[in-house]
């Protein structure tokens, strides 16, 4: 069994030599699975949204306090690469630094009635659409510690 292959090896060695994230994106992004929520199309099954259902960002409580952040106030979450709108779920069960945003939500257009009307924002508009940011040994776009910064929005005219 190879449990140093030279890829990995080299990979690793890379990773540590990497520059920090730049300053003005001071936390990471996760993504996270929900209940009744593992694949997008499960959005579009009544049986599987029903209850509250909502699309929202996990977030500490001290970068909430420090970014300006209140428990079901809305925020911006910004990348290098573009930004999305959610709601804010304050809570103690993520690490400081780290943001949650589950997958799979975001839904425009197309014939998925439900889960166009559900909401939500799709996080794979934070990362690079940059086919050389790609992770090298396995060509998958970095989804996960994506640099973000999060900033508050005013409450929604209707």
């Amino acid at each position: 069994m190879h449990l140093a292959p030279p890829e990995i090896v080299a990979e690793v060695e890379r990773l540590a030599a990497a520059p920090a994230p730049p300053a003005e994106f001071p936390l990471r992004l996760i993504g996270m699975r929900e209940l009744r929520s593992h694949n997008s199309w499960m959005h579009n099954a009544p049986a599987l949204m029903r209850g509250k259902r909502r699309h929202t960002a996990r977030v500490n409580p001290e970068d909430a306090a420090e970014h300006g952040l209140q428990d079901g106030a809305l925020c911006r979450i910004s990348s290098a690469h573009g930004s999305i709108d959610l709601p804010v779920t304050v809570t103690d069960e993520m690490t400081p630094g780290t943001v949650a945003v589950p997958h799979g939500w975001g839904h425009q257009g197309g014939g998925w009635r439900g889960a166009n009307a559900a909401g939500g924002a799709n996080v794979n508009l934070l990362a690079s659409p940059d086919p050389d940011d790609l992770e090298p040994l396995a060509g998958m776009a970095h989804l996960n510690a994506v640099p973000i910064t999060l900033a508050p929005l005013p409450p929604a005219r209707h």
